[in-house]
């Protein structure tokens, strides 16, 4: 699982990277919020980001193993 903004969504307030700065991020060349490729998420910061969002905007997405069609 991986974390996802909806950035239609999106307000910018930066509230996800106060609370997981190692999870979230501002591109300031796009202007848009961004997720950090990282190889495992921590689920606590994660679901604290997504409770707080004023937008909804942040949720888990499943992410395919690769091994199917």
């Amino acid at each position: 699982m991986v974390p996802v903004i909806d950035l239609g969504r999106c307000s910018e307030c930066r509230g996800c990277i106060e609370i997981a700065p190692e999870v979230f991020r501002y591109n300031d060349q796009t202007g848009l919020m961004e997720v950090i490729d990282l190889p495992a998420y921590p689920a606590d910061k994660v679901a604290e980001a997504i409770r707080f969002c004023p937008e909804d905007c942040i949720a888990w997405e499943r992410v395919d193993g690769g091994g199917g069609d």
